[in-house]
């Protein structure tokens, strides 16, 4: 099911957890999204770096470390993120973040995705 808002957009997802991200990838590119993916914190900074990226996913903890410095990589590039994470404090550890609990169903994150990206444009 094709989502207006992700067609043809270059999303990011950082997950470690492989059927976790098999299951976002499916569900952004039934959207209509190209999907970039990263397991780990420095191949996840090399690809929030790409130049046509438009937004991302992110699992808050990642292995022993945590999402912290690619989400200030995203934040400074301005490219939106949403946090996927079973953690429930993180507008303590990022207030602006938006973030949908894990678990949730592929629509939610897609749905999710697309209304960061649509307050981006409401505030260039």
């Amino acid at each position: 099911m094709t989502n207006l808002a992700l067609s043809g957009r270059s999303i990011l997802v950082v997950e470690d957890e492989p059927l976790i991200a098999l299951d976002l990838r499916q569900s952004l590119e039934s959207a209509g999204a190209y999907v970039f993916a990263a397991t780990q914190v420095p191949h996840a900074l090399q690809l929030a770096g790409h130049p046509d990226l438009s937004a991302a996913i992110v699992d808050y903890r990642l292995g022993q470390g945590d999402s912290k410095p690619i989400c200030s990589l995203l934040e400074q590039r301005g490219i939106p993120f949403v946090f996927y994470s079973g953690y429930d404090d993180m507008h303590e550890i990022w207030p602006s973040a938006v973030r949908v609990p894990k678990p949730a169903e592929g629509h939610r994150l897609v749905d999710a995705v697309a209304g960061v990206l649509a307050s981006y444009a409401r505030a260039a």
